[in-house]
């Protein structure tokens, strides 16, 4: 059984159990006709927080992170997919991906526990946070797979920022040279375009393209 306090008495010590034998202090005022001072133990006492609704409130919480967490990571995937930075962005759509399923198993959790079923609205939530999800999964996984295809020889085109830093980008999308020959020095190249990664590589020699 678990201690039910009225309404009209001080609020008793977080965790106070009474003790077998215990009455209440005469001086407090008396309960509520037919109040009960104890009750069941799976009773529901006011301000009382179930398992059900904690599990209920954490599939929330992590759902919603999870979503804002993979999307940001799979946005950035897909705008760096050319850089060598790219890859880090994987940490977040992996750290969402978690949150997603740990949202899912506290959901399920909840339901097992008598928390009622999602509304309609809350459905329709759900499931564009979802088609949001795959729908930026499969365009970073994507983007990066096409980044890693890329050729960076004879025939690659290329773009260059204000940096001066070349990259190399798919041909048929906007660049601003194409690798035409493969020499050993820059002296080699018909114009004065060329890329060279160290000393010990060969150089590309680029043409306006």
């Amino acid at each position: 059984m678990k201690f039910n306090p009225p309404p009209n008495w001080p609020a008793p010590p977080e965790g106070f159990t009474p003790e077998p034998g215990w009455t209440p202090d005469p001086t407090l005022p008396a309960p509520p006709p037919g109040w009960q001072l104890w009750v069941e133990d799976d009773t529901v006492l006011p301000g009382e927080t179930t398992e059900a609704t904690r599990h209920y409130k954490q599939a929330t919480t992590s759902f919603l992170v999870g979503v804002g967490v993979f999307l940001a990571g799979a946005i950035s995937t897909i705008v760096t997919s050319n850089s060598n930075s790219g890859v880090i962005w994987w940490g977040g759509m992996i750290v969402g991906a978690i949150a997603l399923v740990r949202a899912f198993t506290e959901y399920r959790a909840a339901r097992k526990g008598g928390a009622p079923d999602l509304s309609g609205l809350a459905k329709g939530i759900v499931a564009v946070g979802v088609v949001a999800v795959l729908g930026t999964g499969v365009g970073a996984a994507s983007s990066f797979v096409a980044a890693e295809s890329l050729e960076t020889g004879v025939g690659s085109c290329w773009t260059v920022d204000e940096d001066g830093m070349a990259e190399a980008v798919g041909c048929d999308s906007e660049h601003q040279f194409k690798a035409i020959s493969e020499v050993s020095t820059p002296e080699e190249c018909p114009d004065d375009l060329y890329l060279e990664a160290d000393a010990e590589s060969d150089v590309l020699c680029l043409q306006e393209d």
